[in-house]
């Protein structure tokens, strides 16, 4: 009877070990580092046709992760997630039909940030833009996505939205404005975005 109660009293020690806490992203985005002199600049450049009406604003973000590395932000549940982080698109108006910023796709130093794995190795995972007609909250967001694939190939995207969702929904109207609908018919609006060097 005795050593059955060290048997279950030194399983018990080693699992309170096994779930201690690893790095919250929070904690690990402390660590990340921004590059001081990147040297992969993209142009990324988003363009209206055919609107319903002007659009005044375009924001974004340009995500990275780091594939080769993994962590576990909690140990109970036993998730891994990857370093990732994003960071904001600065987009200037060029005219009523065209916004443009600069993107690095080296954006991120490759770090080790001691979670087993030696160096992270940072790689552009997805550009994020949308436009918006004014900077209201109840304005549509006209969203558009290329992975970091696409982005560094230099790879274009025609997106067609509905054209009654501009600007945006009444206050009192109750949709939620940041959801867009794609569609194919013929009334639409295309939002091109495209990377060039």
């Amino acid at each position: 009877m005795r050593g059955v109660f060290r048997c279950f009293g030194w399983l018990s020690v080693l699992s309170v070990c096994a779930c201690g806490p690893g790095p919250t992203a929070d904690e690990l985005a402390a660590r990340y580092q921004r590059n001081p002199a990147p040297k992969r600049p993209y142009r990324t450049e988003l363009k209206t046709a055919d609107t319903p009406g002007p659009f005044a604003r375009a924001e974004g973000f340009v995500g990275f992760e780091a594939p080769n590395c993994t962590y576990i932000p909690d140990r109970i549940a036993g998730a891994r997630s990857m370093p990732s982080i994003d960071l904001p698109m600065a987009f200037s108006k060029v005219d009523e039909s065209t916004f443009v910023a600069t993107i690095y796709a080296d954006a991120m130093l490759d770090q080790d940030y001691r979670l087993g794995d030696g160096v992270c190795h940072r790689e552009l995972r997805s550009v994020n833009a949308w436009l918006t007609a004014t900077s209201a909250k109840t304005d549509t967001r006209y969203v558009v996505n290329l992975s970091g694939d696409e982005a560094i190939a230099r790879r274009s995207q025609t997106n067609c939205y509905v054209m009654d969702r501009y600007p945006g929904d009444d206050p009192e109207g109750g949709r939620n404005p940041e959801i867009n609908v794609a569609t194919g018919s013929s009334r639409n609006s295309r939002i091109n975005c495209s990377q060039s060097p």
